[in-house]
């Protein structure tokens, strides 16, 4: 990482000066328990050594909006070496005004790999045209952060769901591309007797769907993560990482209660390839996310 943090140094005003993109764009886990776990289901390849540091790009959002080169050039400053986007379209454009081509050039110039998004959510009939899309921003991750309610009103609706992903997933399989959920605290809560993630991990394909846990997002909806990853071993490839203080709102990483050592090592065990910090406080974006790295990129379990 050496190398890279000297090339930032040396080169992100001159490459950010050369961009053509417009300016504006839009111990366990926690102290909480749950059931016991399940059998595995696979048997992962634990990762060694430390990982790039990522951020999901949402965490600036606003930012983003104003000054979309201007805020990336200072997310490389801070130090970040992989970035997770959000707000990809069947058009193939992110937030609905950069190509997916541009955005992968900023990216790539100021010293830093793109290589996951969040996008909407997706049935097999629009796949080719997010695959297209994907490709050419050099993804290897492919996300869906949330389902719309209307495709979940009842227990039948969250298995419909898996089958989209295992239709979905396989397409993207054959494309080259790693295609996967992100949760949120919803699909923690029980439906007709059953947690939805459950449904959407045991329901689908372990080699065409894989999950983004946010391990914030996880214990919020009062599950512990440790045991999630142990109950499906393989299934889990990437983190959001964000903390949780005593309130149950965000706050800084390594500042609340959510023991990320715990989580990152048996997480590494378990076929956890990448991570990306999440920081969705708004009061001062950059700080923020520059507490969160300094924090994490000291980490040895990282």
């Amino acid at each position: 990482m050496t190398k890279r943090r000297e090339f930032i140094k040396t080169s992100a005003y001159v490459a950010a000066a050369s961009l053509i993109l417009p300016a504006t764009a839009c111990t366990t886990g926690s102290k909480k328990e749950e059931t016991a776990e399940a059998p595995s289901e696979a048997a992962p390849v634990a990762a060694a050594g430390k990982m790039g540091v990522g951020i999901q790009i949402y965490s600036v959002r606003n930012q983003l909006k104003e000054d979309f080169a201007g805020t990336l050039k200072k997310v490389a400053e801070i130090g970040y070496d992989l970035i997770e986007a959000y707000g990809l379209g069947l058009d193939g454009k992110f937030l609905g005004q950069h190509t997916a081509a541009d955005v992968r050039k900023m990216i790539d110039d100021l010293g830093m790999k793109l290589i996951a998004t969040h996008c909407g959510y997706f049935k097999p009939e629009d796949a080719s045209k997010m695959i297209d899309a994907a490709k050419a921003a050099g993804l290897e991750y492919l996300i869906v952060p949330g389902i719309p309610h209307s495709e979940t009103p009842d227990l039948d609706g969250w298995k419909n769901v898996a089958d989209v992903f295992n239709k979905v997933g396989e397409q993207c399989s054959a494309a080259g591309l790693k295609f996967g959920f992100h949760n949120h605290a919803g699909e923690f809560k029980e439906v007709e007797g059953q947690i939805p993630m459950d449904i959407l991990i045991s329901g689908t394909d372990a080699d065409k769907v894989c999950f983004e846990a946010d391990l914030f997002w996880v214990t919020k909806g009062g599950h512990d993560p440790v045991k999630l990853i142990k109950k499906y071993p393989g299934r889990i490839k990437l983190f959001h990482v964000k903390d949780m203080a005593e309130d149950g709102e965000g706050t800084t990483v390594g500042h609340g209660n959510i023991d990320f050592k715990t989580i990152f090592e048996v997480g590494k065990q378990n076929g956890l390839e990448n991570y990306f910090i999440e920081d969705e406080r708004t009061d001062d974006p950059f700080a923020n996310i520059k507490a969160d790295y300094d924090y994490i990129s000291k980490q040895s379990f990282a």
